[in-house]
């Protein structure tokens, strides 16, 4: 398989200037926009499998459930909030949805905003969720993830994610889909939050045969959006879970 390291070359000081990602495997590029201004990009690494969450590689074994992906925001100097800040943004976070046909499990919704139900505010990147900002050391965890041992990264917001489905949350007859769409918020103290630019990723398991059951997954890609999808708006409009309405003053 080959693959091509990421030279990205930032444009605020918080960073090095430039910034070698070694062993950061570049799937998709976003163009991350705002009033047809540029703030940055969001990268999405090339995705990798794993059994669920262990025995992670880019090359799927037969026993695969899930893959893996990292999920960087790289702000530009239009984009840095110590810079030009052209968005007025307090903070950028991460809002992720999660679409599937799989069985659901307790309260589940075929789709949803991707969060525990205990956190008060709906954003992927807090605790106990994989991420991190700036320089920052990958996930302690590396059972789901391609290496051995943590890389450091360097970016303005990060999330990593290991989803996956096993064969007893399929249905029989039907290949298991499951579908992301990753969205970075310009997040505003005094103001109302808006909804950036998206990219969409996903997976599918087929199923085989009531012996064999499904396949290992295959990864569909990533689409970039410059805004939220219709869907997307729906879900995150619709949750019960948590009540926010990035259009109104929700805090």
């Amino acid at each position: 398989m080959t693959r091509a390291c990421l030279w990205i070359t930032l444009s605020y000081c918080s960073l090095s200037s430039v910034l070698v990602a070694e062993e950061l495997w570049v799937g998709k590029v976003c163009p991350v926009t705002y009033q047809q201004q540029t703030l940055g990009v969001l990268v999405f690494s090339e995705a990798w499998y794993h059994s669920s969450r262990q025995q992670a590689s880019y090359i799927p074994r037969d026993n695969a459930t899930g893959v893996g992906l990292e999920i960087h925001l790289f702000a530009n100097r239009l984009g840095e909030l110590e810079l030009a800040n052209q968005a007025q943004c307090n903070q950028y976070r991460m809002l992720q949805i999660r679409t599937t046909n799989r069985r659901l499990l307790g309260d589940e919704r075929r789709a949803q905003i991707d969060a525990p139900a205990s956190f008060v505010e709906p954003f992927y990147d807090a605790f106990p969720l994989e991420h991190g900002a700036g320089v920052h050391q990958t996930p302690a965890d590396t059972l789901d993830k391609p290496w051995n041992e943590p890389p450091t990264r360097a970016s303005t917001l990060a999330i990593y994610d290991t989803p996956f489905v096993s064969d007893a949350l399929g249905k029989e007859g039907q290949d298991i889909m499951v579908e992301f769409e990753t969205c970075v918020v310009c997040q505003r103290d005094q103001s109302y939050d808006t909804i950036l630019s998206c990219g969409r990723w996903g997976y599918s398991r087929e199923y085989l045969d009531e012996n064999t059951g499904w396949a290992e997954p295959e990864f569909h890609g990533t689409e970039c959006l410059n805004s939220p999808s219709p869907h997307y708006q729906e879900t995150v409009s619709l949750s019960e879970e948590f009540p926010y309405s990035y259009w109104l003053d929700w805090r």
